[in-house]
């Protein structure tokens, strides 16, 4: 029978519905989980080995947005989607995920209210890891050494999960944002471990692309990391099949000179078919130029040409096929 991941939106949810997990007794970890690095996945290998040993649910308390901008009043570009989140979690062998949204009154909870009424009462839990350096509660007061004491007054085990770190450089999801926005998915592939991507759902745009023989499968940016803006060789996933792609990161100068937002939109090669409402998933594999704005279409499909032609090559010299 395959493993199943269950998911919660509230700790209220998990008391209501997530009773049987309750009982058990979890092992808890705690984290915001952008990216679900390498670093995260030693973090859950762990949680995992630990809760089977203990014969105990593997239970991850994480959050759709990073708890810093509510705390700092700032925007962080996430990683990945809370559903691609969801399903690296799931990947990882965990067996409940309690998917919060970080809001003012988690903001004040302390250490020891957290620890007592989230970790203890909501979740029933036996244990909990900390990931390395991570912090709890108002003010970043849940260092390690405070939640293994709160933890030995409340009967929970707290241990810390090891520092990673990746030619000397400690793993984190904010290095891992920079190296994305300097488009440098070699250092990003290393503390991922595994090629960074984008996964989104496909909308609808306005098919100018496809007026020129180039349609495009165009996902919004909007809360996300992403690499400068530019053509890029990837590689997209539909439906479990891998196909080489022609990806433009920008602002549209061209065709939509008022638009500010930047878009990702993917002319996928050797593909047709309808893609909008589809999942997509678009490894990044090479720069190819920066964002241009022409004189017009027909200079723009005379470039777009030359650019699936380079792309087609580079993808059967190095085999990305």
């Amino acid at each position: 029978m395959p493993h199943r991941t269950h998911i919660f939106n509230s700790f209220e949810e998990f008391r209501a519905d997530g009773g049987r997990l309750a009982e058990a007794r979890p092992i808890v970890s705690v984290g915001s989980f952008d990216g679900v690095h390498l670093g995260h996945q030693y973090l859950l290998a762990e949680l995992v080995e630990w809760a089977r040993r203990e014969q105990a649910p593997a239970v991850v308390v994480t959050f759709r947005k990073h708890p810093r901008e509510i705390m700092l009043n700032i925007e962080i570009p996430s990683l990945n989607t809370p559903e691609h989140k969801l399903r690296l979690l799931a990947k990882a062998g965990v067996d409940a995920v309690i998917m919060l949204d970080f809001d003012e009154r988690l903001q004040k909870l302390t250490a020891g209210e957290f620890m007592r009424g989230c970790i203890r009462d909501a979740v029933g839990a036996r244990a909990m890891l900390a990931g390395f350096n991570n912090r709890i509660g108002k003010d970043g007061e849940g260092t390690f050494e405070v939640l293994r004491d709160i933890g030995r007054e409340i009967g929970i085990e707290v241990r810390e999960g090891e520092r990673i770190e990746v030619s000397g450089d400690a793993m984190s999801s904010s290095a891992i944002r920079k190296h994305v926005a300097n488009g440098d998915f070699l250092w990003a592939r290393k503390m991922l471990g595994r090629p960074y991507s984008i996964v989104g759902t496909v909308v609808k745009g306005d098919q100018r692309g496809r007026s020129i023989g180039f349609p495009t499968a165009n996902i919004p940016l909007k809360g996300l990391a992403f690499p400068p803006l530019g053509v890029y060789g990837v590689r997209a996933k539909l439906e479990g099949k891998w196909y080489v792609g022609a990806a433009n990161i920008g602002t549209r100068p061209t065709v939509d000179p008022s638009r500010h937002e930047p878009l990702l939109e993917v002319h996928v090669l050797d593909f047709d078919g309808d893609l909008y409402g589809k999942e997509i998933d678009v490894e990044f594999l090479f720069h190819l130029r920066g964002e241009q704005k022409f004189s017009g279409l027909e200079e723009l499909k005379a470039q777009l040409d030359k650019d699936v032609a380079e792309i087609h090559t580079r993808a059967e010299e190095e085999d990305f096929e």
